[in-house]
């Protein structure tokens, strides 16, 4: 199996907020330094601060895990489909390693599953991911992300009520491009778009997952290898799913207690505008306002 070797950059705070933590700020007008990433524009450094997502149980629905090769990333997996294991890589495009590395790199000390489903779209899609959020109920995960092609009618018809039996077990949904009123849904930087009927929840700067080096991988890029060439998540919605389990895994490290909808109210209410390169988002989530947020809710629980 080829290796992959990934760096994740972990700048300076680049990007200020208008205003302060207990108030709502106002859009920032800024040409960002190229070191800008998520742990920036989220506020995620200040976040780890006070959480690393310990206790936290992520799943991934996604192919390509490497599972075999980096089992110290995960704290299990298990495939949903009829090539029987989450170790098992769909073309050898590394799309689930990818996508656990950013949601360790966001989370450190959360607990990542591995959930292997098919990559292309179609009914064994549909049913296999139905299969994985009813696992995820019914072993407790906290969170479930996916991030691959957009889902059709016909897929939607099997997945809604699955998707709708796991947020009513705890488990919240957190799927791009997916409609469904239940699903946290995120949104990389771009231009205002309505999926399916609505706006999305959180507006997400996509990370470059990886920055690749080693000669292997430069020669594979060179080569215009086809898997690395389809699947480079540079940029791009890959990123985005991860890093909101991400921030939900912070939350719910610090609230376990705290339900699909509390989570989703809480990241809404922690967000802010911005202005990025001439463009306004409108719900920017703040990573330490939502922990500092969800440590507030929490003691006021009864125990």
């Amino acid at each position: 199996m080829r290796k992959l070797v990934a760096l994740f950059l972990w700048p300076a705070l680049g990007l200020a907020w208008a205003g302060n933590l207990s108030g709502q700020s106002q859009p920032v007008s800024t040409d960002p330094p190229i070191a800008d990433t998520p742990f920036s524009i989220h506020q995620i450094s200040p976040a780890h601060g006070v959480t690393l997502g310990k206790g936290a149980r992520v799943g991934i629905l996604d192919h390509s895990f490497d599972l075999d090769s980096h089992p110290e990333l995960y704290a299990g997996g298990r495939g949903f489909w009829n090539r029987g294991s989450a170790s098992e890589d769909a073309g050898d495009a590394h799309r689930g390693y990818w996508m656990a590395l950013t949601l360790r790199a966001v989370a450190p000390e959360a607990h990542i599953f591995a959930l292997g489903v098919p990559p292309r779209a179609g009914k064994l899609r549909a049913e296999a991911m139905a299969k994985a959020l009813e696992w995820a109920a019914g072993n407790h995960l906290d969170v479930v992300t996916y991030c691959g092609a957009d889902l059709s009618p016909a897929e939607r018809e099997i997945l809604d009520p699955a998707v709708e039996k796991a947020v009513e077990a705890g488990v919240v949904v957190v799927f791009v491009g997916y409609s469904h009123p239940l699903n946290l849904l995120p949104r990389s930087f771009g231009p205002p778009l309505i999926e399916g009927g609505r706006a999305p929840d959180l507006n997400i700067f996509s990370y470059e997952c990886t920055a690749m080096v080693g000669d292997e991988v430069v020669t594979l890029i060179e080569a215009d290898d086809d898997a690395i060439r389809r699947n480079r998540p540079f940029l791009g919605r890959s990123s985005v799913g991860p890093v909101t389990a991400g921030l939900v895994a912070l939350v719910k490290s610090v609230d376990p207690h705290a339900s699909p909808g509390e989570v989703k109210t809480l990241l809404v209410e922690a967000s802010r505008p911005l202005e990025f390169q001439g463009r306004l988002e409108p719900w920017v989530p703040d990573a330490f306002e939502a922990v500092r947020k969800a440590v507030g809710t929490r003691a006021g629980r009864p125990f």
